[in-house]
């Protein structure tokens, strides 16, 4: 459950930044405490299917958008694969080595 609490709560506060809203801001627009959206979006406060909704109109999204975290999964791969690219692109010939040695021992 936690787990779920948390993804839920991450993605509310992705839409909630890529709107430009502050927790108080959308708090107001969706009716609710702005401490109780920190708590939720922490992950640390459970949230009922009516709040679940209200979040989801004020952020002007489907509730399953809420629930759905492929796309941040996806934002991860992107910002990984950018740093390793850097770390690559300043490593030595020697720290080059060990780095693919140790990408392709656990890649296969």
């Amino acid at each position: 459950m936690e787990d779920i609490l948390f993804t839920v709560g991450r993605r509310i506060r992705e839409l909630r930044k890529r709107k430009r809203l502050s927790q108080s801001k959308l708090a107001e627009k969706a009716g609710l405490n702005d401490k109780y959206l920190g708590e939720v979006e922490r992950g640390s406060n459970n949230i009922s299917i009516r709040n679940l909704g209200q979040i989801a109109i004020a952020l002007e999204v489907e509730t399953a958008e809420l629930l759905d975290d492929s796309h941040q999964r996806e934002i991860d791969r992107k910002e990984i694969a950018l740093k390793l690219q850097k770390i690559i692109e300043s490593a030595s010939d020697e720290d080059l080595c060990a780095i693919y040695g140790f990408a392709s021992s656990i890649i296969g």
